[in-house]
């Protein structure tokens, strides 16, 4: 993946004895306005670990078992993941896998941040990927940055090939392309993760594309016949820019190290 998703706050190495774990979990809330946010995740701190300071932060997508052992071997104090381990209305019971998850993060704490940071205006999911196709924003869908998916328009209509091979470039992992494959593109639709469902809410007019991680059976019905070209181009690589970012945010904001590791995902 190139430097797109890198944001000018850098990684800091930490000052003697860190930082208030409740001090970074305060500052994330409130420079994602999380309470704001309607989300099936539990955003925030998950699981307060037995460090109350924090000097190493690990970041990453997804949060598991791979990454929490990788994040314990280079002494990361907190992990931060888009995908936390709890979401409501899911069995509250720590057993099974997720009791192995929660065992592996061994005295480390875990934070997760969800649709608040797909929707953030500086370091979201869905404005980095704007920016890496190069395109102007328009803002956001419905209005409200509570809708996530961000509107952009290209000032030259770029051909459908050519988006294809720059976000394959980009994120390093072909698109799959469904609907026109030959009309130009001025104006696309951005929503990382699951975002096919926005082929089902009520569009623009003169929409002409939708870049998207993952997609559903009837999404490629929709597509072809609303006449919208839809790249879908991973869960996993559409999402790791945002946390990555904020993982340099909070590291910049403490004068502490953040880093981000991939844990690769072929969805």
């Amino acid at each position: 993946m190139t430097g797109f998703c890198s944001t000018d706050a850098g990684t800091s190495v930490s000052g003697a004895g860190g930082v208030s774990l409740q001090e970074v979990a305060a500052f994330i809330a409130e420079y994602l306005r999380i309470p704001e946010f309607p989300d099936p995740s539990y955003n925030g701190l998950q699981v307060e670990g037995e460090r109350s300071r924090v000097s190493r932060i690990v970041t990453g997508v997804t949060a598991n078992v791979a990454l929490f052992e990788e994040a314990r071997s280079r002494g990361a104090d907190l992990v931060m993941t888009h995908h936390g381990l709890f979401w409501k209305g899911g069995d509250p019971r720590i057993t099974g896998v997720l009791a192995r998850r929660v065992r592996t993060l061994s005295g480390m704490s875990l934070i997760a941040c969800h649709l608040p940071l797909d929707a953030h205006p500086e370091i979201g999911n869905n404005v980095l990927l704007v920016k890496m196709l190069g395109a102007k924003n328009l803002g956001y869908l419905t209005g409200r940055p509570q809708g996530i998916t961000v509107l952009a328009e290209f000032d030259t209509p770029a051909h459908p090939d050519a988006l294809r091979r720059l976000i394959s470039q980009e994120l390093g992992r072909e698109p799959l392309v469904m609907g026109p494959a030959d009309r130009p593109v001025r104006k696309i639709a951005v929503c990382s993760g699951g975002g096919g469902f926005v082929l089902e809410e009520a569009l623009p007019p003169d929409l002409d594309a939708l870049l998207t991680g993952e997609v559903h059976e009837q999404h490629f019905h929709l597509a072809r016949e609303l006449g919208i070209t839809v790249f879908a181009a991973g869960h996993h690589a559409t999402e790791k820019c945002g946390i990555r970012a904020l993982g340099d945010v909070v590291a910049s904001r403490f004068g502490i190290t953040a880093e981000f590791v991939d844990i690769p995902s072929p969805l």
